[in-house]
């Protein structure tokens, strides 16, 4: 049994896990953001300094980490990660999981494997995208000065009945019968259950020897297309890549868009093939 410290909990990808890591034997606390307040095993404060919250009383050996700050800036998500880094060396954390996304590669990169390195360009990415990298990259940097051991969990497009956004970023709804799907038939999107990513977050807490980097996803070649069609019947229409990559590409010569606006408009038609073999082999939930 471990003491295994959610942080974000009230984070829609978070949910049910508490239920999960309880039922395997664990005693689970949860953290997110708010007044300086304890009730039982959840407790709130200031995320950028959780490193200083007085109310972690207990050692915690594992941290699952779901928090980012979506709309702050890429300095305030580092400064969370420094202070989360703290805290784990102050309470002698022994292993800190990052929930990160496969938005943190190359929109570019053809295959996509655990040994993939993450895009460090992201001035070229959009605001998602940007928060995740920096996120990894300061864990990646920083890490090596604490003795935590730093395991990153980049997961596909995490679905569930109760999502609150289950069209955002892939399509534009006119009405309620049409949808304008962002990208083509052809842009992938990776997939996985919210509670198949709970049960593999369980066994990956308890790995004597864990990957450092986890791809989660049910199946590689699902599509923008092949998701939205699982969820509505609406009739959809599909952006033309030709003519959006021609047009964006005489914006360029002119001037008129920037690099980064390029690439993000690039991005939505993005074919990635991913090969995630060995986190198959390693997580008995997805076998």
């Amino acid at each position: 049994m471990a003491n295994i410290l959610i942080c974000g909990h009230r984070a829609y990808a978070a949910h049910g896990l508490k239920e999960v890591l309880t039922e395997c034997g664990h005693n689970v606390f949860e953290f997110s953001r708010g007044e300086l307040k304890r009730e039982g095993n959840i407790i709130t404060g200031p995320v950028l300094e959780i490193d200083k919250n007085s109310l972690f009383n207990e050692q915690v050996d594992i941290v699952v980490n779901f928090i980012f700050l979506q709309n702050g800036t890429i300095k305030e998500n580092e400064d969370y990660i420094s202070s989360l880094l703290k805290f784990c060396e102050k309470h002698r954390v022994g292993r800190l999981i990052q929930i990160s996304s496969i938005s943190s590669y190359p929109n570019s990169a053809s295959i996509i494997s655990e040994d993939s390195p993450i895009d460090l360009n992201i001035e070229l990415k959009g605001r998602y995208g940007q928060m995740k990298v920096a996120a990894d990259f300061k864990l990646e940097q920083a890490s090596k000065k604490f003795k935590v051991n730093v395991i990153f969990v980049r997961a596909g497009y995490i679905t569930a009945v109760d999502n609150p956004h289950p069209f955002k970023g892939i399509a534009y709804f006119i009405g309620s019968k049409v949808a304008i799907l962002i990208g083509d038939k052809t842009a992938t999107l990776p997939c996985v259950k919210r509670d198949i990513l709970n049960s593999c977050l369980a066994e990956i807490v308890t790995q004597d020897k864990p990957l450092n980097v986890y791809l989660i996803f049910e199946k590689y070649n699902t599509t923008k297309y092949s998701y939205f069609r699982s969820q509505s019947d609406a009739f959809i229409i599909f952006l033309p890549k030709k003519m959006f990559f021609f047009l964006v590409d005489i914006a360029k010569i002119l001037h008129i868009l920037s690099e980064r606006h390029i690439c993000i408009i690039k991005g939505v038609f993005k074919v990635n093939l991913f090969d995630n073999r060995r986190t198959v082999q390693n997580l008995k939930s997805l076998q």
